[in-house]
């Protein structure tokens, strides 16, 4: 289970939570509504993703945007 914390267009801070798939999809539906920054998505800056683990949150080190929204852990 994951947990992606973003900004949104407004400059608000959102999260999806999900496995990469369900995350995945939400990012493509945000992207399509225009809820998501486009130019934004090149910048690691304004993404965070998180692992749920043994009921704990810990920062994913190895994960990659790619061209449209789509998250990938490697």
């Amino acid at each position: 289970m994951y947990v992606l914390m973003y900004v949104n267009q407004d400059k608000q801070p959102c999260f999806i939570q999900g496995n990469m798939a369900e995350i995945n999809e939400r990012l493509r539906t945000l992207w399509l509504n225009d809820e998501i920054d486009q130019e934004d998505w090149d910048y690691y800056s304004n993404y965070n993703l998180l692992a749920i683990e043994d009921g704990q949150l810990t920062t994913v080190e190895n994960w990659n945007q790619k061209i449209l929204p789509h998250i990938e852990v490697a």
